[in-house]
């Protein structure tokens, strides 16, 4: 089963403990998926595309995910989470 990480970033870039993340997902199975949910975040989904072991990136652009607020995104966690 598929191992969905969830990016830390600033919409641009992501953060070490993303990659982190990652290589620790890795180490669980080699379906690693990453969300990156935020406003104007392509740059960062893009970024999560390119790393290594990442087979999906998955993209959340929107407003309300603008400040990445736990009670945002968990509706969001929450509704992808059946596929992990």
């Amino acid at each position: 089963m598929a191992v969905l990480v969830i990016a830390e970033h600033d919409n641009t870039v992501l953060k070490a403990a993303t990659l982190d993340t990652v290589t620790a997902a890795l180490a669980l199975d080699s379906d690693v998926h990453v969300l990156v949910a935020g406003s104007g975040c392509a740059a960062a989904a893009e970024a999560a595309a390119k790393v290594a072991g990442v087979a999906k990136a998955l993209c959340a652009d929107a407003p309300p995910y603008t400040n990445q607020l736990a009670e945002a995104i968990a509706p969001l966690v929450t509704g992808l989470a059946g596929n992990y």
